[in-house]
């Protein structure tokens, strides 16, 4: 499956970041606010017709901080996925 160039600076990060960040870290590492990169996180994850199951999230109550913290990780597929190793099959 082809990424866009945003999946892929996403998948990337994480890959690179071992696997779980939050959302916060995952927007300043790409130098954007979650308003922009909250769609392309559900097209990589689990959720809605064009998701790819690379991905998914979960909000996790951290002590000290007011609202819930939201933490992008990759699924079993997105850990074995290779971006481009595949695209010729499509």
């Amino acid at each position: 499956m082809k990424l866009t160039e945003k999946q892929t600076a996403v998948f990337n990060y994480l890959k690179e970041n071992g696997g779980r960040v939050s959302m916060d870290e995952l927007c300043e590492a790409l130098g954007t606010d979650a308003k922009h990169l909250n769609p392309v996180v559900t097209t990589l994850g689990v959720k809605g017709e064009r998701a790819k199951g690379l991905v998914d999230y979960e909000k996790v109550t951290v002590e000290g901080v007011e609202k819930p913290v939201k933490y992008v990780f990759l699924t079993e597929a997105g850990q074995s996925f290779v971006p481009g190793a595949d695209e010729d099959a499509e």
